[in-house]
C-alpha cells in the first residue's frame, strides 16, 4: 500500500452537517454518516439550538450501511442542551444521527458534530 494510502485512512474525518430542524419522527440528520473504516474512535455533539422545544436524538450503527441498530438510545435534549456519544471501540464500520421532536407539532432545531478517528 503507497504511503499516501496509508496516510489517507488513517486520517480523522469530521463531518459538521447544517442545522437540521426535527420533525414528528426520527429522521436522519442529513450529512451526519460517518464511515469509521480503519478508525478506533467515533464521536458526536448533538447540540438542541432551539430557544423553546426540546429534542430527542439517537445514535444508529450498522456494518452494511443498510441495517441500523441503536448505538445509543432515545435522549432528550432541553433547548440549549447538549448530548454527547463516544465509543473507543468502534465496533461498526456506519454512524448516522436521527433526531426528532420531543412533542409532536413543536420542532426543534439540531446541530450535530461528529468525528472519527485512529
Amino acid at each position: 500500500m503507497s504511503q499516501a494510502r496509508t496516510t489517507e485512512l488513517l486520517e480523522s474525518k469530521f463531518v459538521t452537517p447544517a442545522e437540521q430542524e426535527t420533525v414528528d419522527a426520527y429522521a436522519d440528520v442529513v450529512g451526519s454518516k460517518i464511515d469509521t473504516y480503519s478508525q478506533k474512535l467515533v464521536s458526536y455533539v448533538c447540540t438542541n439550538t432551539d430557544g423553546a422545544n426540546s429534542i430527542d436524538w439517537k445514535v444508529l450503527a450498522s456494518n452494511d450501511d443498510t441495517s441500523y441498530v441503536e448505538a445509543q438510545a432515545e435522549a432528550t435534549l432541553a433547548p440549549a442542551a447538549i448530548g454527547t456519544y463516544t465509543s473507543t471501540a468502534a465496533p461498526y464500520r456506519y454512524y448516522k444521527v436521527q433526531v426528532k421532536a420531543t412533542v409532536g407539532a413543536s420542532q426543534g432545531d439540531a446541530t450535530v458534530s461528529g468525528m472519527a478517528k485512529h
